[in-house]
């Protein structure tokens, strides 16, 4: 069995957004672990930053950390992290989270699939879809 693992990486405010995530999605922040922490030599100004962590969302994980200095993480390109919600009012309250401080790229709407359907940049440059399948 295999699980797909997203891992996000950015470029000294992971800790920010794993908070959001957290607040946005409630979910739950289950590893964190500093470069402070780790045995390699790093600056003292990105000790505090994330090596690495993850997030559990629902029944899925996200990985997230901070690129460490000089290797900065670049938010463009064709990945897009894929949400299916299945209750019509969480799909709209965590859709309206994400967007805080981002930009909505297409606003929540009735689709002729069958399907309530948005996306969204979030503020942090990551692009999300949210999907719910209209009941019939």
């Amino acid at each position: 069995m295999f699980h797909l693992v997203p891992y996000l990486h950015f470029n000294g405010e992971a800790e920010e957004v794993l908070n959001f995530y957290k607040d946005a999605f409630d979910g739950e922040i289950v590893m964190l672990n500093r470069y402070g922490d780790s045995p390699m030599k790093v600056d003292d100004d990105w000790k505090n930053k994330v090596i690495h962590s993850r997030i559990k969302i629902g029944n899925n994980l996200i990985m997230i950390s901070d690129s460490y200095n000089g290797n900065l993480s670049v938010k463009e390109g064709n990945i897009q992290l894929s949400v299916e919600v299945e209750d019509e009012q969480k799909l709209a309250e965590v859709f309206n989270k994400m967007a805080e401080g981002g930009k909505i790229t297409m606003p929540l709407e009735k689709q002729f699939w069958g399907a309530t359907f948005g996306m969204l940049q979030d503020k942090f440059g990551i692009n999300w879809m949210f999907n719910r399948e209209d009941v019939k």
